[in-house]
């Protein structure tokens, strides 16, 4: 397998557009939430505020004509970052579940494992039978003795014999 050699400068450019790209979320998200201070937005009032959509509707905007004005790459970078912000607030309005955290309803990491448990089987009484407790008995054993057979003997009666086939 060939392998190519990477120069620092080549990785340094990798990095430098993965901390922009970071940084538009960062200055996003921060943006989003002054955008929201100012509006005052109540995200406890359920139903439909057009307040809500205000916050997604600037980001997405403001990173797409960055991304299509700007001739920096660096800047098309951070607006790319901010119109990614703008995608995730824009899940959390319309699904109300923040991206960031998964979609799976789960509000954090850590939250606790529950095991199903069937509601017929708990209501089901446990089945104790009322039994009679065992007395001690007489009861001798009688030893029965069996007759083995060797190899190559005549065996007449097979009711109670051993044949053993080699």
């Amino acid at each position: 397998m060939r392998t190519k050699k990477v120069s620092n400068k080549a990785m340094l450019g990798e990095l430098r557009s993965l901390a922009m790209i970071s940084g538009g979320m960062i200055l996003g998200t921060m943006g989003g939430k002054a955008i929201d201070k100012v509006l005052k937005v109540d995200d406890t009032l359920p139903g439909f505020q057009a307040k809500k959509f205000v916050r997604p509707a600037a980001l997405l905007g403001a990173g797409v004509l960055g991304s299509l004005k700007l001739k920096n790459q660096d800047l098309k970078m951070l607006s790319a970052g901010v119109g990614a912000s703008g995608v995730v607030s824009t899940v959390k309005v319309v699904l109300k579940k923040d991206l960031l955290s998964g979609l799976d309803g789960t509000p954090e990491m850590a939250a606790p494992m529950t095991v199903y448990q069937d509601p017929v089987v708990h209501s089901i009484e446990s089945y104790e039978p009322n039994l009679p407790a065992l007395s001690a008995s007489t009861y001798e054993v009688e030893e029965q003795t069996i007759k083995s057979y060797s190899p190559g003997e005549v065996v007449s009666d097979y009711t109670d014999a051993e044949i053993e086939i080699i």
